[in-house]
């Protein structure tokens, strides 16, 4: 093999396996195994090239020389080891088009062929010694590099096939103008003295070795072409999988069309995979400005309209990003269905602008409703609701009866008006915006929701009616604001339960004035305690017969320091309103028992408790601290409730009855006979003392009845061994009447008026001396 025919093979296997190795490994992303393969067929075929550059040069500068056999093998092992590098390190820059970084892998590889020269010279035997041009040598290794670097970075900026295809032969043609500018720098100096040594390698041993190598890459390449493209199918087939696994749409599109999809991406559009490619992807874009869409890189997902071919359009969320693959420039579009998203999120706005019990719309969404309707100009109607007695229902027949009529009030409702707009605001409270011709005729409307609500109902097999109030205020006559109106609406409702409920009542000036009133007396009862406004007077008890005094009832006052005294009459129901009852009545007990350790006489300390102090806190704990605290016999203390306590919560009611009780303390029921089911609980607790309410009392001279119920009272208080206590009591008749019948004890203007001075002074008994005297 001549030094030319030798060097033509090497630049022509160098260009090959460069042109094949380079170019279709990046272009098919081989990986794993196949990867690894083809670099190291790479490094093979560069190390054996560049063995043969220095191999074709020594040839031809000494056709007689032989070679170092351990010398040649340190070239070749340094050569691989360099070129292996070289590759492992470009070929995945080259596949990221890194320029930078696939130009320092190329110039490795030009490295590499100076670095084989060099060492190869070492393992030169001549006749005499070789000697190398220092100068030309570096030159020829400089263009090297610079060739290598330069084919590399080309590679890496054109990641076509093209591209791949040049570099490598840029590579080769680095390789062969090496070999060109090196051969000139090797010199022989002859001396037939030195002999030649017996063990070396001859020049046809060389030839026939880098033969052998470049036929082993020939068939390497050969066989990896065949079965790499199992490989990547069955990786591609993978991938393929895996794709299809997501549940989010994978679409891929070039200018526009529609290369492939995933199994996800077919069923959101309606389409397999093989009839959506070619198509165009805009068309399945419901979206203002498709075209932005396709051509924008969606680093950040966009909600956009999905049109799906024969079923209904749905919403997705898009993202994309680019991609390079077969050398070309590709956009991925990644779907995520929004349907169950947007059914939650449907579902989450409707409970929160809906009470989940009547399905009609709640406060929030009344406050937009009202405003939206005021907005829109025109008369605008606002209706109050509130079920009568709707409490008591609740808690005589169950929760579950409650929500009976709850549902049927929000019914009957809708039916009464079905052109306007009703909510449920919370518990019994429910409101109605009217427009148009309901706004125009609201007394009609509102007198029609009252008779509606006002009929019976059966709930369990029961029979009950249970009753509504109405009040309404019209926009823009009675309020220009939404709060003005409501408040004005409110304002009616509350005279129609003033007024005997059941009843509708629209709003009228005078209204206003006394809700304000209203408002101002529970702003300024929410200080009284605080500014030292409340004193106690006290009403005393007499024993019916002889007319001594057994002690005191305790009543609030309050004295305002602008309205004066305020009545209780007044102000009692709007401080159990606000709750303000259950400061004012800790402190009305704690005063009274205070009071009563300094009477000159340990008489009876009677005491009333509200139905709120019951619903607030624990009502036991606090009148045992309050006797521990005040020194008071828990047998003088007589608290005094209504059958409100006992509507409220019958079980709870009774437990906190039996627990006071067991303190020691005197339990009564007050204004017996007003109730609807007093007797009951007579049966159900067993109180100490009865106080016939001052009702009956006051018309035993005019009404049979009256005597008759008092009568009845009185003798059942005797065979249940409950004292009788008769309030009202005014006149000598009255108290006759009562000592007649054995009524223990009375109490009234006949025994004496509420006065701040307690004093255990008779005004009977001074009747008596003043008659005996």
């Amino acid at each position: 093999m001549t030094s030319a025919t030798a060097l033509l093979a090497m630049c022509c296997g160098a260009g090959l396996a460069w042109t094949l190795a380079l170019g279709p490994a990046v272009k098919a992303r081989i990986v794993g195994p196949f990867g690894a393969v083809w670099t190291g067929i790479l490094a093979l075929s560069c190390a054996a090239a560049h063995w043969a550059v220095a191999f074709s040069t020594f040839a031809t500068a000494a056709p007689y020389a032989v070679y170092d056999a351990t010398m040649c093998f340190v070239a070749i092992l340094v050569s691989l080891v360099m070129n292996g590098a070289a590759a492992g390190f470009a070929l995945p820059h080259l596949r990221r088009n890194e320029v930078g970084m696939a130009a320092a892998g190329g110039a490795i590889i030009g490295a590499a062929a100076a670095v084989t020269f060099y060492i190869g010279l070492a393992a030169v035997r001549v006749p005499g010694r070789a000697v190398l041009d220092i100068g030309e040598f570096a030159l020829a290794g400089g263009l090297a590099i610079a060739g290598c670097a330069a084919a590399m970075a080309i590679g890496a900026r054109l990641s076509s096939t093209i591209g791949r295809t040049a570099a490598g032969a840029m590579v080769a043609l680095s390789l062969v103008m090496f070999a060109v500018l090196v051969h000139g720098s090797v010199g022989i100096v002859t001396n037939l003295r030195v002999p030649l040594p017996g063990d070396a390698l001859g020049a046809d041993v060389v030839s026939m070795g880098l033969a052998v190598v470049y036929l082993g890459v020939l068939v390497g390449l050969i066989v990896l072409l065949g079965v790499a493209p199992a490989g990547i199918r069955a990786e591609w087939e993978r991938d393929r999988a895996f794709a299809d696994l997501t549940r989010e749409g994978i679409v891929i599109c070039e200018d526009g069309k529609i290369v492939d999809v995933n199994l996800s991406a077919g069923r959101l559009m309606g389409l397999d995979r093989v009839a959506l490619r070619g198509r165009a992807f805009r068309d399945f874009l419901d979206a203002p400005d498709p075209d932005r869409i396709l051509s924008a890189s969606l680093a950040k997902p966009q909600e956009v309209g999905l049109r799906a071919t024969g079923g209904e359009g749905m919403f997705v969320e898009i993202s994309s990003r680019d991609l390079t693959s077969d050398g070309k420039r590709r956009r991925v579009f990644t779907l995520r269905d929004l349907s169950d998203h947007k059914q939650k999120d449907h579902q989450i706005r409707h409970l929160a602008y809906h009470d989940p019990l009547t399905g009609l719309a709640n406060r929030a969404a009344f406050n937009e409703a009202l405003a939206s309707s005021m907005k829109r100009g025109g008369e605008v109607a606002l209706f109050c609701i509130d079920l009568d007695k709707f409490k008591e229902v609740n808690d005589v027949f169950g929760h579950s009866a409650g929500d009976e009529i709850l549902k049927t009030a929000a019914r009957r409702i809708i039916s009464a008006g079905p052109n306007a707009m009703a909510f449920r605001l919370g518990g019994d409270e429910f409101v109605v915006i009217g427009t148009g011709a309901d706004a125009g005729d609201a007394n009609k409307l509102a007198a029609l929701f009252a008779e509606r609500l006002n009929t019976e109902t059966t709930i369990a097999g029961r029979t009950m009616r249970c009753g509504a109030s109405v009040g309404y205020a019209v926009f823009p006559h009675h309020g220009q604001t939404a709060d003005a109106l409501f408040a004005n609406a409110d304002a009616a409702l509350y005279r129609a339960k003033a007024d005997g409920r059941g009843l509708s009542r629209g709003f009228e000036p005078e209204m206003d004035l006394a809700l304000r009133e209203r408002r101002a007396l529970q702003q300024d009862l929410a200080t009284a305690l605080s500014r030292n406004e409340l004193f106690l007077h006290w009403m005393p008890q007499a024993d019916t017969k002889t007319g001594e005094i057994n002690g005191f009832e305790a009543l609030a006052r309050w004295k305002h320091p602008v309205r004066g005294v305020v009545p209780p009459i007044m102000f009692i129901p709007v401080a159990e309103e606000t709750a303000a009852i259950v400061q004012i009545g800790e402190w009305v007990l704690r005063t009274a028992c205070r009071e009563g350790m300094r009477w000159p006489k340990p008489g009876k300390v009677a005491v009333n408790l509200s139905p709120v102090q019951f619903q607030h806190g624990d009502i036991v704990q606090l009148v045992h601290s309050i006797l521990l605290e005040t020194g008071l016999p828990a047998e003088r203390l007589e608290l005094e409730i209504t059958e409100g306590v006992l509507l409220d919560d019958l079980s709870g009611a009774l437990n906190t009855l039996r627990r006071l009780k067991a303190l020691g303390v005197q339990i009564a029921m007050d204004d017996f006979g007003t109730g609807y089911s007093s007797l009951s609980y007579l049966q159900a607790f067993p109180f100490d003392r009865i106080k016939i309410d001052a009702s009956f009392i006051q018309t035993l001279s005019t009404s049979p009845q009256a005597k008759a119920i008092v009568r009845a009272v009185v003798a059942l208080g005797a065979s249940l061994d409950m004292p009788i206590t008769a309030e009202g009591v005014e006149t000598p008749e009255q108290r006759a009447f009562l000592a007649e019948l054995n009524c223990e004890e009375i109490q009234g203007y006949l025994v004496g008026r509420p006065s701040p001075v307690v004093s255990f002074e008779s005004p009977f008994i001074k009747q008596r001396m003043r008659a005996a005297g």
